[in-house]
């Protein structure tokens, strides 16, 4: 086990990708939650993304008076007006992560090409950002690896198969976008409800182009932390 988020993030990165002499490792930690803010005045609700990084130790980051999570976006909440609620549900995780795409692109570029960027003290560092954790539970989860209902989303298991003693193959990025491009063999995406059949095959949600398909080292698997709470109900 290792002592904290960062350390594990680095052995992986070293692992897999080999990091230009002095370049600094700044883990990204995303969050996002749709909430109820109100129940007596509208119903209205919200969709918060936050962000902060793997290199604060735990113990500080945990902490609400350090304020280590910001707020980077208000995540859109659309009401479609398709016949169809399931296709209602394609159109909001689509505009979801088309949305993400959109704002994390900054962050997809620095994790592959790096930025420079200042200390604390004032010293410029060559900094690379991949996707160290996104915590979320469990249906934003499976909104977010492009799964449908009753699939796990970091391992191949199916509902069927969730009481088993031993664990999965792990659900990865490269299987996914497999899977993705065969379905965009045999439907287009724009016609959503034959897409959606088509992904339904694959036990898909019909997503067509996820948010972290170009995000170097984001992999499905490592960084879907879902909360604890969700976990084990």
């Amino acid at each position: 086990m290792y002592s904290c988020l960062y350390e594990s993030l680095y052995l992986l990165v070293s692992q897999q990708s080999a990091l230009p002499k002095g370049a600094t490792l700044l883990g990204t930690i995303l969050s996002s939650d749709k909430t109820n803010i109100s129940t007596m005045t509208g119903d209205r609700v919200a969709h918060p993304l936050l962000i902060s990084l793997a290199n604060i130790s735990m113990s500080t980051r945990l902490k609400n008076s350090s304020n280590s999570f910001v707020l980077t976006a208000l995540l859109p909440v659309p009401k479609f007006i398709h016949k169809n609620k399931r296709i209602q549900g394609v159109l909001e995780d689509r505009l979801i992560h088309e949305s993400l795409d959109i704002i994390l692109r900054p962050l997809k570029q620095a994790a592959r090409e790096g930025v420079m960027l200042s200390d604390p003290v004032g010293h410029s560092r060559y900094c690379f950002m991949p996707l160290a954790s996104y915590i979320v539970d469990t249906p934003e989860a499976m909104m977010l690896a492009t799964v449908s209902r009753k699939t796990s989303p970091v391992t191949m298991a199916m509902f069927k198969q969730f009481g088993d003693p031993f664990r999965h193959e792990p659900h990865t990025k490269s299987i996914t976008l497999v899977q993705l491009a065969a379905i965009h063999t045999r439907a287009d995406p724009s016609d959503i409800e034959v897409f959606f059949r088509e992904a339904q095959k694959f036990r898909l949600n019909g997503i067509s182009k996820p948010f972290w398909q170009d995000w170097i080292l984001a992999e499905l698997s490592h960084f879907l932390t879902t909360e604890f709470l969700h976990l084990i109900h």
